[in-house]
């Protein structure tokens, strides 16, 4: 891969000297990766095939009804400094991006690079210092003119003397060595690309390649090959997968393994179904037949992938064959019950998950089993659900899931009136789990007890103690959620001060937060002064140079970071995507906020935009001033706008409001498709959209039509639309039902009928929907934040202003 063009020229400070480079030679950590891996022992490609399909392919996250993505990355703990001090664990400034080819005649060879003059671009640099990014930039320059030994000579030699650049330059040098038919150098050079790095999986491809078509080693091509295939998650889009098996597959059948080759056939087929090599794949089971095992792997892929209905039926058709406690059963007869959760027939689920909870002991699988029956229990038979989460917080202590059990009993039982065993397991979840990602839910569920049992000192320790919690329980949302309540509190007990301090850090710290847009609209009510405050302060104009510094802490250290940032110097095009590569898991979040501020400043919107939107998801506490406004414009993006306004403006709906529910719904990919069969960027139901269809006098030939956007942001307008119609005009109630339907708000209504806005939401019974409100409203508010629009602190109370729920 080459050099591309000059993104930071014009951009960045001029340097009048290039020796940074090794500052990020000493920062170098050589990561566990990049040791070379030891040699694996030969074995038949059949038992490598079979231990793939022995491994559960339906993923975790779909034991939730709430099938969110995991999390892209998790906050470190925040060292606590006084007022006013900084300790910086590396400082990282603007100019640490400056191009080693920003001036004198560097900038000349770079240039020279560029328009595609090799032998001038080398010329000058073999008069310059040989600096590593002189040595790569001269290397690859040779690389360009076809000196294949030249380059594959200096390219091997920098990869020695810059770890930085260590895994590109061993890649590149293995290239050369192709070009020069040096085979067994190519290999060498291939093998040592590390684990990990960006340039792994095509150099392991490249290394078969070599053994397999040039020295006839199938032995070592499949060795070459193994390490993509063995992996301890199932990653069903991942093509190189599928290619390697199809090639280990052509492998086998060179080596006359035919069952080897019958094996890796079914791998592809069955954890790859939708690949063009799963079409290959088929083309050689031909007559042979399809094991159950891999009918099994097969259907948990696909209802990973959502083909729920496939899944269901290829499972119908192997379950009368088998028999629990049979292992491969017990896999197939709990994949076959989460089909069914999944399509939301919890009486069918639950008779297909007893048994297995009953009969199965994979300690892997079991408890699976008794979350995914807890929540269709949940829905039909609650009082049976609290003994099943029960039995899984007994049995499994350590489980992920045994928090969350917990948690559920306890809703399951102050449902059913049963405070004393509620607060019981919400003891229990708190001492046993204190930094588990429920410990925040169980004290905020113990805060709404104290609060309706008018036991104002014992509500507020617990908002106290989730504001002081640690590890995954401390969320940027629990602790805004902490402030809110908080200042609510204070204000019954006349203490207006300091609650609107409260809600004023709220409204600043989270624009895009349904605290934020409800701490926003009490301050209107009550502080007009202090709300319009904070509103032109979110507003205010956004400078690129007020973020610098930041502190990177220990991304510092992290080889992906280090590379990207040399590369992003060296003006290479593949800077953005290996800072992408970095482990983003534990780094403050002012390190994330970094890679985001790195890529944007550069040129690099596109790159930085996930990193926006996870950093709105999972983490953002500063205050939404200049920095923080530049990462809320690449989270929320205008797609579609044009589609959007014009639809929404026809259904009276606020096409902000219609913007983030597509936002929370698809995130703008127009041929979602979500566990349950709804479509399109608003994630209609094909018997709804078709309800919607008729009422508008509009032809909807076929479900696939909602994968065109302008037909689904048509319909997905209109029935928002008319659900704000029969809910008086209120936003939040409209959501609601778009998530739920009428008829459950309906009966939220009548449940809480004097209950305010905000306390309504809360009190929603549905999990997946209290989210959905929140987020929705809270998206819709940074729109109207974004937009400069008039009416930021009204949004969340409709057309009549009421902060009454059931006020229609």
């Amino acid at each position: 891969m080459g050099l591309e063009h000059a993104t930071l020229r014009g951009l960045l400070r001029p340097a009048s000297q290039l020796m940074g480079w090794p500052l990020m030679a000493a920062l170098w950590v050589a990561p566990a990766w990049a040791e070379t891996p030891a040699p694996q022992q030969e074995g038949e490609i059949s038992n490598l095939a079979e231990s793939a399909s022995s491994k559960h392919q339906l993923d975790s996250s779909l034991d939730s009804e709430d099938e969110e993505a995991p999390p892209e990355f998790t906050l470190g703990p925040v060292e606590q400094v006084p007022p006013g001090e900084r300790r910086w664990v590396h400082k990282f400034e603007r100019a640490d991006l400056t191009s080693y080819f920003a001036e004198g005649e560097l900038a000349k060879a770079k240039d020279a690079y560029d328009r595609g003059r090799y032998r001038t671009a080398r010329q000058i640099l073999e008069k310059q210092d040989a600096t590593p990014p002189v040595r790569y930039l001269r290397a690859m320059s040779a690389l360009r003119m076809g000196q294949w030994a030249t380059a594959a000579e200096e390219l091997a030699s920098l990869a020695e003397a810059h770890p930085p650049l260590r895994d590109y330059c061993h890649f590149e040098a293995a290239r050369a060595y192709e070009r020069l038919r040096k085979w067994t150098e190519a290999v060498q050079h291939y093998s040592a690309v590390a684990p990990g790095a960006r340039r792994y999986e095509e150099a392991r491809f490249g290394m078969a390649y070599i053994l397999e078509k040039k020295k006839r080693d199938y032995a070592g091509a499949l060795a070459a090959l193994t390490p993509l295939v063995q992996t301890e998650t199932p990653k069903p889009n991942n093509p190189a997968q599928a290619e390697a098996w199809l090639t280990i597959a052509r492998l086998a059948r060179y080596q006359a393994d035919y069952n080897g080759e019958h094996r890796a056939h079914l791998a592809v087929w069955a954890l790859h179904p939708f690949s063009r090599e799963a079409t290959e794949a088929v083309k050689g089971l031909r007559d042979l037949p399809y094991v159950p095992k891999w009918k099994v792997a097969r259907a948990e892929t696909l209802l990973s992938l959502h083909h729920n209905l496939e899944a269901l039926d290829m499972l119908e058709r192997l379950l009368p064959k088998m028999e629990l406690p049979d292992p491969l059963a017990c896999r197939a007869q709990f994949a076959y019950g989460t089909a069914l959760r999944k399509e939301r027939k919890h009486s069918l689920a639950i008779r297909a998950l007893r048994p297995v909870v009953e009969q199965c002991q994979d300690t892997a699988l079991r408890p699976r089993a008794l979350y995914v029956l807890g929540y269709s229990e949940s829905v039909v038979e609650p009082e049976s659900s609290i003994a099943t989460y029960l039995k899984l917080a007994q049995d499994y202590p350590q489980h992920p899931y045994a928090d969350d059990a917990l948690f559920y009993a306890a809703g399951k039982a102050l449902e059913r009136g049963e405070k004393a065993a509620a607060m019981s397991y919400l003891d229990q979840l708190i001492a046993r789990y204190p930094e588990g990602n429920f410990a925040a839910e169980a004290l905020f569920q113990r805060f709404w007890v104290y609060r309706a049992e008018s036991q104002p000192d014992a509500a507020l320790e617990a908002l106290s103690r989730i504001e002081a919690l640690q590890g995954k329980g401390s969320t940027h949302e629990s602790v805004q959620r902490a402030r809110y309540w908080r200042a609510r509190m204070l204000m019954t007990q006349s203490r207006a001060a300091e609650a609107h301090a409260l809600l004023e850090r709220v409204a600043a710290e989270g624009a895009a937060t349904w605290y934020g847009l409800m701490a926003r609209s009490r301050l209107a009510r009550e502080a007009p002064e202090r709300a319009r405050a904070i509103t032109e302060k979110l507003r205010a104009p956004v400078s690129v140079m007020d973020v610098w510094p930041l502190d990177a802490g220990t991304l510092a250290k992290d080889p992906h970071f280090i590379t990207g940032i040399e590369l992003l110097r060296l003006e290479h095009r593949e800077g953005p995507a290996e800072l992408l590569a970095v482990d983003r898991k534990g780094r403050s979040e002012e390190s994330i906020r970094l890679l985001f501020h790195i890529l944007n400043t550069t040129g690099y919107e596109r790159h930085a935009r996930p990193i926006a939107w996870a950093l709105r998801r999972e983490g953002l506490a500063a205050p939404t001033e200049a920095e923080t406004r530049l990462i809320y414009s690449a989270a929320y993006p205008h797609a579609f706008r044009d589609l959007v306004v014009r639809h929404s403006r026809a259904a009276r709906v606020n096409p902000d409001l219609m913007q983030a529910l597509i936002r929370e719904e698809s995130a703008f990919n127009p041929r979602a498709r979500s566990s349950t069969g709804a479509l399109g960027l608003a994630q209609l139901m094909p018997a709804t959209a078709f309800a919607v269809a008729r009422q508008l006098n509009v032809t909807l030939a076929t479900p696939t039509a909602l994968l065109e956007p302008r037909e689904n942001i048509r319909l997905g307008s209109a029935y928002l639309g008319s659900l704000q119609r029969r809910f008086a005009g209120n936003p939040a109630l409209a959501v609601a039902s778009y998530n739920a339907g009428p008829g459950a708000v309906d009966r939220w209504l009548s449940r809480f009928p004097d209950a305010e806005l905000d306390e309504w939401v809360e009190q929603i019974p549905v999990e997946e929907t209290r989210l959905y409100v929140k987020r929705v409203l809270g998206s819709a508010a940074t729109y109207q934040l974004l937009n400069a629009s008039d009416s930021l602190t009204t949004l969340a109370f409709g057309e009549r202003g009421s902060n009454n729920a059931g006020s229609r």
